[in-house]
């Protein structure tokens, strides 16, 4: 492209872009109402006080703690397999089967609630 070929698109294109700008409309704010508000704010008297906060809990681990932990996670990840006892992976008829067990189990905790 040659240089007033470039010149012409980049002067299209401030142009357009001013043109643009002109459409844009600002919010419409009522300045006297936001008097209002605040005396609204200066009534209100039960503002927590700093010292009602909470004390900062003490027994929480470290990040090295989490990464440590999250670290041996993911490698107890990686080296998991889906491998039955005998190394030999369900049939889909067993999966469906020990997958129908545990719904049993569930519906049975669930009738078990007293809710």
């Amino acid at each position: 492209m040659s240089v007033q070929g470039f010149a012409r698109v980049a002067l299209l294109s401030a142009m357009l872009g001013l043109a643009g700008c002109s459409t844009v409309k600002l919010p419409d704010i009522n300045l006297p109402s936001l008097s209002g508000f605040f005396e609204d704010g200066d009534k209100i008297d039960d503002y927590p006080k700093v010292s009602d906060t909470p004390a900062v809990p003490t027994d929480i681990r470290s990040d090295a703690a989490w990464d440590t932990d999250a670290k041996d996670l993911i490698k107890k990840r990686d080296v998991f397999n889906d491998l039955g006892e005998n190394g030999v992976a369900k049939s889909d008829a067993e999966f469906e089967r020990d997958l129908e067990a545990l719904k049993a189990k569930v519906r049975a905790y669930k009738a078990d609630d007293p809710q």
